[in-house]
């Protein structure tokens, strides 16, 4: 009876630390959304000054809230994989029939969406913020001509995140791991609530609702990026200005330091059309 009771109360701890990493994870997917955003604001201007302001913020706040996201995720992930195993070995195969009937897919496979997810997280961080699987990321530079930074050289992130989803299969991972992110998220944001006590029958339908339309949110919001880029690549609407960056960064990248865009182009050019595409 002793052991039963410790292992109950290890089991809700566990499912208590995977509620509040959730939160916690779940909290920064929608600032994080909010960011990027930024880029569909007309130029560099906002998401560049909105980049420049995170990277210089003060390295104990800055590496303080890398160290508690990432020990976040690491233990999000480590007890999803101690609540599986102990759900594994209590679990009778015929109970555990039944319940995958009346489980969604999301649920049955949270374990596993989880793995992928972390594993893109990790390229994700090597292709825009560590900057390694295209070095040339590095040496783009953008001189603000307004605004708190005018007059000031700071990294490009506008053209980078451009340059990055220019790649027609880099977004359409990207789309597709958000997609994966949003139906990892429809679940856990429901489980969260029951989780930590704030889910009833009554209450069950209405935040299983909400779970599922801030998933959608997520994957719908980070997504847009992504399907700009290549709408504006492949058609003459310029969303995103992708054949002038890339215009001018094929035209500098050879060359040995660092690289610059001009953006002059922006003020003369409409959203859509072909003289814009062409400039």
């Amino acid at each position: 009876m002793v052991n039963l009771k410790k292992s109950m109360m290890s089991s809700l701890m566990k499912k208590f630390v995977m509620a509040v990493t959730g939160f916690v994870l779940a909290s920064f997917m929608l600032v994080h959304m909010l960011g990027n955003l930024q880029t569909l604001e007309g130029g560099p201007h906002a998401i560049n000054a909105y980049a420049n302001f995170l990277q210089t913020l003060p390295w104990e706040f800055l590496w303080g809230f890398r160290i508690c996201l990432g020990a976040c995720l690491v233990l999000h992930l480590l007890t999803a994989f101690l609540l599986e195993v102990e759900n594994g070995k209590s679990r009778p195969i015929n109970y555990a029939a039944k319940k995958n009937i009346a489980s969604t897919v999301a649920a049955r496979t949270m374990i596993f969406s989880g793995a992928l997810i972390a594993l893109f997280a990790v390229l994700h961080l090597l292709h825009y913020t560590v900057l390694n699987l295209d070095p040339s990321f590095k040496l783009l530079e953008w001189r603000a001509d307004s605004g708190m930074y005018e007059g000031k050289v700071i990294h490009d992130v506008y053209a980078m995140l451009i340059l990055g989803f220019s790649n027609t299969w880099v977004s359409i991972a990207y789309i597709a791991a958000m997609i994966l992110i949003g139906c990892h998220l429809s679940h856990g944001v429901s489980s969260m609530f029951q989780s930590i006590g704030f889910r009833n029958e009554v209450w069950r339908y209405r935040l299983n609702a909400i779970a599922v339309a801030y998933c959608f949110v997520i994957a719908a919001g980070f997504s847009l990026n992504p399907l700009a880029v290549l709408v504006s690549k492949y058609t003459d609407c310029q969303i995103l200005p992708v054949k002038q960056v890339l215009k001018q960064y094929d035209a500098q990248k050879d060359a040995k330091g660092k690289i610059f865009i001009d953006y002059a182009f922006l003020e003369e050019c409409a959203p859509c059309g072909k003289a814009c595409a062409d400039k």
